[in-house]
């Protein structure tokens, strides 16, 4: 469950397996980084993205924080029935 505080849609929200952590995004260099709240940058392979707002998303792809696309939520069958 996504704490009630972290629900504003500006917060980027990443898990190391274990810890949530609000991160924000800097755009000063060649590739977008995120930082955490003690200035340090983090790696994309070290942090899981769970929630971004919308106009952050290029971003966070060219910085290599989201590496695979958002699955499709329609569900279908292709068996012979």
């Amino acid at each position: 469950m996504i704490r009630p505080d972290l629900e504003d849609s500006t917060v980027i929200v990443a898990r190391d397996g274990r810890v949530l952590q609000c991160l924000s995004l800097q755009e000063t260099g060649a590739k977008p980084v995120l930082i955490d709240a003690a200035g340090q940058v983090i790696a994309p392979w070290a942090m899981e993205v769970l929630r971004w707002p919308s106009a952050a998303e290029p971003a966070l792809r060219r910085g290599g924080y989201l590496r695979f696309s958002q699955p499709e939520l329609d569900l279908w069958c292709n068996c012979a029935d």
